[in-house]
């Protein structure tokens, strides 16, 4: 998706929601609206304005509503960036550790293919030897890169253990932090979209319904 960033009211802010967060202003914007401070703004009206005409005025009006959060916004952005990055780094020896191995031994099975094979055709006994020995070689890398897999397993599986002691906290793991960090800063961001956006809009409409004097 495009931004395209405006100077408007709000500096920096880019004009949309991600798709991914519209459904997270929903959430915040229905917590406004059944809030003791916005029902109440409501009964006094005596019904010249509705909770269905303050959610689609408010949903109208989101990305303005969202500017006033926008720092938190956009922390919130780079911390997904951030998180996707490592994670993406960390899957890399991952595949490497899966990847080389097999590369090695089908390396290996076709090197000793074709010596073995030369070398019982009695033809080119010299180019023979030398492709069994580079199938060796590589038999050897593939044998090092399934021990060093199987070893890698057993340091995960142990890191992943339950601690013995339910009190005991368990080790930092590098992805669910960067996770528990996107976590925090969504909510902060909820907070200040509801605290400086949606619930200073919802009253400044419900006060405008009670000066015109006239329901909705």
């Amino acid at each position: 998706m495009r931004e395209t960033c405006t100077g408007a009211t709000h500096s920096g802010w880019c004009d949309h929601l991600r798709e991914e967060d519209l459904s997270a202003f929903e959430e915040v914007l229905q917590q406004a609206l059944e809030s003791a401070g916005i029902q109440q703004a409501l009964r006094a009206t005596g019904g010249m304005i509705s909770p269905g005409d303050l959610h689609a005025l408010a949903w109208e009006a989101r990305e303005s509503i969202a500017a006033t959060a926008a720092a938190e916004y956009h922390g919130l952005l780079r911390l997904r960036r951030t998180n996707t990055s490592a994670r993406a780094s960390d899957q890399l020896p991952a595949a490497l550790a899966v990847l080389v191995p097999a590369l090695a031994g089908i390396a290996a099975a076709v090197f000793l293919f074709v010596g073995y094979g030369l070398h019982l055709a009695s033809s080119q006994p010299q180019l023979a030897g030398e492709l069994q020995a580079m199938g060796w070689i590589c038999a050897g890398v593939t044998g090092l890169g399934l021990l060093a897999d199987l070893i890698w397993l057993m340091i995960t599986a142990i890191r992943n253990r339950p601690a013995a002691n339910p009190g005991t906290a368990p080790r930092a793991d590098p992805d669910t932090d960067g996770s528990l960090k996107v976590w925090r800063q969504a909510q902060r961001w909820r907070r200040a979209l509801l605290v400086r956006g949606i619930l200073p809009f919802l009253h400044a409409r419900i006060e405008e319904a009670r000066n015109t004097g006239t329901p909705r």
